[in-house]
Order: C-alpha cells, then sequence, then structure tokens
C-alpha cells in the first residue's frame, strides 16, 4: 500500500534509472532527466539544487551549498556523473533564447532565465514515475531513493543521514521508506487466517 501524497523512495538502483529512461525518453528537454541524475547523485534538496549554477559545480572537487531547510553547509563530492547531466544542460542552454548560469533552468523567453519551478519538478517527475511503474514519485524521490539504495547496501543508517544532510537516523528510516515496509511486511506476516 503506497501513502497518496508522499514521495516514496524507489527500492533499487534499476528502479531509479527505469524512472530516469522516462524522464530521458518522454520529454522535449534534457532539464528533468538531468536534475533526476544529479539529485539522486548529490543526495541534495529540491530546493538547494534548483539554485545551483554552473560555477558551483564546473571546475569543482565538492559542491558547497548551504541548505535552506537546515542552513548547515554540505559538501558533496562531484561526481562523473553529476559532470556529464552538466555539461548536457550547457549543451542544451546554447541553443535556448535566454542565457542563464542557473543549470536548471529552461532558458525560455517564458522562464526568463530563472531556475524551473518546484511545481513544475513535482509535476514531471509523477508522470514519468507513473509511466514507470510507481505511484507517488514526487520532487524527493531521488533523493530518497539514494538513501534506500544506500541502506539495502549495507550503509550505517548514521552515515546516511549524515550524507542526506540529516540529524537524527530515526527520521532517515522513515525518511527513505524503511519503517512503512517493515510495518507492510509485519503486518502480512503476523496476518490471521480467519
Amino acid at each position: 500500500m503506497k501513502m497518496k501524497g508522499i514521495s516514496q523512495a524507489l527500492k533499487s538502483a534499476d528502479e531509479v534509472k527505469a524512472v530516469a529512461a522516462e524522464l530521458q525518453r518522454n520529454t522535449t528537454t534534457n532539464l528533468f532527466y538531468c536534475l533526476w541524475v544529479f539529485m539522486y547523485e548529490s543526495g541534495l534538496r529540491i530546493s538547494d539544487v534548483l539554485k545551483l549554477k554552473y560555477e558551483d559545480v564546473e571546475g569543482q572537487s565538492h559542491l558547497k551549498v548551504k541548505q535552506e531547510k537546515t542552513g548547515n553547509v554540505v559538501r558533496p563530492k562531484v561526481t562523473a556523473a553529476m559532470l556529464s547531466v552538466v555539461a548536457q544542460r550547457k549543451g542544451e542552454q546554447a541553443d535556448m533564447p535566454v542565457k542563464t548560469d542557473f543549470i536548471f533552468s529552461k532558458g525560455d523567453l517564458r522562464s526568463r532565465g530563472k531556475a524551473v519551478t518546484r511545481n513544475t519538478v513535482f509535476t514531471e517527475f509523477g508522470k514519468m514515475g507513473r509511466r514507470a511503474g510507481f505511484s507517488n514519485v514526487g520532487c524527493h524521490t531521488p533523493r530518497k531513493s539514494r538513501g534506500r539504495v544506500m541502506f539495502d547496501a549495507g550503509v550505517a543508517i548514521e552515515t546516511i543521514a549524515h550524507f542526506l544532510g540529516q540529524t537524527d537516523p530515526r527520521s532517515t528510516m522513515y525518511y527513505i521508506g524503511y519503517g512503512q515496509d517493515v510495518q507492510d511486511d509485519l503486518t502480512e506476516e503476523f496476518s490471521l487466517e480467519w
């Protein structure tokens, strides 16, 4: 059973890649695919990723991001996948009518070079998530999924909490969807036949 209105964590790298493939296949822009990959790789919140400019990533070994939600400064390592999607964005934006420094801007006249909105991201991620067979895919799904994939690979929950910029490992367990899955499994396992 899926909770309505709450973005879920996908449970495997294959599931994450399935949504990414839909984003790549079904849009007229690479923006949402690149954003999905960047969020998964960095573990950053949507509010922090949308503010990023090319100068924040290019030529850097680590990002330096002051989290909007917590005020904490985090320094995720810049991966080859992150650099690849940034280069893809730059290539697409070179042909756009509005020049912008924001990595995740449509670069069209309507956006005036500003970053894409959270609501637009939510709509696109949700639509492509459903096409890939998943309900409740939203803005935080790439980030939650990174935590879930790490947890299932045996990474300590304290390490995952730190990676995601969270302070309470118990909250992180809930955030990555683990608590609900355990509850669902126990309910099934100990259900009586009537």
